[in-house]
């Protein structure tokens, strides 16, 4: 059985290559770790995020080197601008490069595209990565789902985009979680289990786990609040790469485990 996910290096370069959807298409999709990069802060990070403290000289060669494994110059990506909200933009080439040539689509968590040799890509750092492909219309997607946009459905108004935009059919399009805080690690209080327990209802106990040691306090499976989300909008085959960021903080970045001082790594998928 092909794993869900597996770990490739590439000149250096560390990837978490998404082969549940690599396997069954002409589709690319991975996720970017912590080593092969430019970035000196990091001792040869893969930081791809300009908002940290990192030489922006830096980010542009990690953005580079990235795009490389899929022989694409940086004009040939579109990189959400991430507002922690459920906003879906259907993007082309067409859109006004950015600084450093990779295209910016603000005030959005969720892109989706047809144009084939066109990375669409997300960053985080804790945050969920959502994996989308359509391999009979030949569309993909890349979600942003922090526990904001998981509540708000981030992961189904991007799937309702698809069927809107392509004529994807639910049932057809392969999804997968990447990289993310886990279930293990990921501590919430009241302010979060409230919206949580307000979307999901009768769901929420399923990735919502309270602390009887300390009353108030959970611990919250974003793998399966979107999983649920993503099921809840058709969409049948949901394969979850089962990475924790904070317990592999040796090969990711965590918002959460390096106090607010980390990186971003990149979800990157494509036609190809």
């Amino acid at each position: 059985m092909t794993p869900s996910a597996r770990w490739q290096e590439h000149d250096g370069l560390e990837v978490l290559h998404i082969s549940a959807l690599e396997s069954a298409g002409t589709v690319a999709a991975f996720f970017t770790g912590r080593r092969g990069g430019a970035s000196t802060r990091w001792d040869g990070g893969l930081n791809w995020s300009y908002s940290t403290a990192d030489d922006r000289g830096h980010v542009a060669e990690n953005r580079r080197r990235t795009l490389g494994l899929l022989g694409l110059p940086l004009d040939r990506a579109v990189m959400a601008g991430l507002v922690h909200g459920d906003r879906v933009v259907a993007v082309t080439g067409a859109e006004a490069p950015g600084q450093d040539g990779v295209r910016v689509v603000p005030d959005c968590d969720g892109l989706i595209t047809n144009e084939k040799g066109l990375a669409l890509v997300v960053t985080a750092a804790d945050c969920v990565p959502v994996y989308l492909y359509d391999p009979v219309r030949q569309a993909v997607g890349a979600v942003h789902a922090g526990w904001r946009g998981t509540v708000a459905g981030i992961c189904g108004k991007a799937v309702a985009a698809m069927v809107q935009q392509y004529g994807s059919r639910p049932g057809e399009i392969l999804a997968a979680i990447g990289p993310s805080i886990g279930p293990c690690c990921y501590e919430v209080d009241d302010a979060v289990a409230g919206p949580l327990r307000a979307y999901y209802k009768d769901r929420a106990e399923l990735c919502l786990t309270g602390k009887p040691e300390t009353p108030g306090k959970y611990m919250l499976d974003l793998w399966e609040a979107n999983r649920q989300d993503l099921l809840g909008a058709g969409v049948t085959a949901v394969t979850i790469a089962g990475e924790c960021t904070a317990c592999a903080v040796q090969r990711l970045f965590s918002h959460r485990a390096e106090a607010g001082t980390a990186g971003r790594g990149a979800a990157v998928i494509a036609l190809v």
